[in-house]
């Protein structure tokens, strides 16, 4: 597997997930990880906040503003009251910005390994896959494999990415062992999300293989948007989100 930064924590959350799936269906570990995530942010963003500075802030602003709403004069005495406004806004944001970008971090991690795991699935009739290459002029195909993986009977081989030129030579092949959605030629920002497929080689002729996967659906009902992981993961998130925030009090 080939990791990226971001994708440091992936064994660990994937052998997590692993040990809940005998216990809740996917949509149910979603929502813990959705549980998880709201409970681990937030609670960095307690830690790291100057709360009670944030609070004295947020009395200046809402002093200001009734300031400003009894004002009756003219619009140049109102500027210093604007002002004031303006300004316990701007210490507010300076307050909270760099913990809040760090309390995210967490919930970054967590959204590309929950991709990678909840968004597609390798079909079970492989030329039900499209392609798109880049270059133009290849031919790609998702074959079946017959090759054995396991010796275990039961465990079928995943199919392969096969790309031949126009003699039919073979110019790539690669079992398709985890849904990924494209391969390519090593890019900047591999370093921070890495593909666990791995790369084309430099020297290959191709620069981009494009696959379309079918999307996961965690939910039964409802449109396609309803189905996915996002929406029960972020749904999860933000109401979690919310009722830490009110029930501690946090600004």
């Amino acid at each position: 597997m080939t990791l990226g930064l971001l994708d440091l924590p992936t064994p660990l959350l994937a052998w997590l997930d692993q040990a809940l799936a005998g216990l809740l269906p996917p949509a149910g570990r979603i929502v813990v990880w959705g549980l998880v995530a709201a409970a681990v942010s937030m609670g960095l963003y307690a830690i790291l906040s100057p709360q009670h500075r944030l609070r004295a802030v947020r009395e200046r602003a809402a002093e200001a503003r009734r300031a400003l709403d009894r004002y009756e004069g003219s619009f140049a005495g109102a500027r210093p009251l604007m002002g004031a406004m303006f300004a316990t806004s701007l210490q507010q944001l300076a307050l909270v910005l760099v913990p809040a970008v760090v309390a995210s971090l967490p919930v970054l991690f967590l959204l590309v390994w929950l991709h990678g795991a909840f968004a597609y699935e390798v079909p079970a009739r492989a030329e039900a896959v499209d392609l798109r290459i880049e270059p133009q002029g290849y031919e790609a195909t998702v074959e079946k494999s017959d090759a054995a993986v396991s010796v275990v009977p039961e465990i079928e081989a995943p199919p392969s990415l096969v790309v031949h030129d126009g003699t039919g030579r073979v110019i790539e092949e690669r079992a398709l062992t985890v849904p990924v959605t494209s391969l390519h030629k090593e890019q900047w920002w591999n370093a921070l999300i890495g593909n666990p497929l791995g790369y084309l080689p430099e020297d290959s002729p191709l620069e981009w293989i494009e696959l379309d996967l079918p999307r996961k659906e965690v939910l039964p009902v409802g449109p396609w948007w309803l189905r996915t992981w996002e929406f029960v993961f972020f749904t999860t998130l933000v109401a979690a989100s919310l009722v830490i925030k009110l029930w501690f009090r946090l600004v």
